[in-house]
């Protein structure tokens, strides 16, 4: 039987708005969607990310709620930035090898 997909919950637009201002200005640091959420990674290691799912996830930590706006949350993602800088860089995924099928020929109508 197929397991049933959890149901996401869309991150509240003041929490992304809150995100985007506390990201590190850093050349280095993409911004990118993981799951339709805001994603900030460096070296390919992802450091902050907002995601409405309350379970823990492994070696990541969650923003108390108190802390989720302006210099708190800006001290958050620099320890998280920190931390991904001390990481070993990943290594970019190639484009797959396998090509698409070209599309069948349809037949003329008559």
């Amino acid at each position: 039987m197929p397991r049933e997909m959890p149901k996401f919950t869309k991150t509240p637009p003041e929490i992304v708005e809150a995100f985007v201002a506390a990201a590190p200005l850093r050349r280095d640091v993409e911004r990118k969607t993981m799951f339709g959420y805001p994603a900030l990674s460096v070296k390919g290691n992802m450091f902050a990310f907002t995601f409405g799912a309350r379970r823990p996830m492994g070696e990541y930590v969650e923003v108390p709620a108190k802390d989720t706006k302006g210099a708190a949350l800006k001290k958050w993602m620099a320890d998280g930035l920190a931390y991904a800088d001390t990481l070993p860089a990943k290594a970019k995924k190639e484009p797959s090898a396998q090509k698409k099928k070209p599309a069948a020929k349809r037949k003329p109508k008559k």
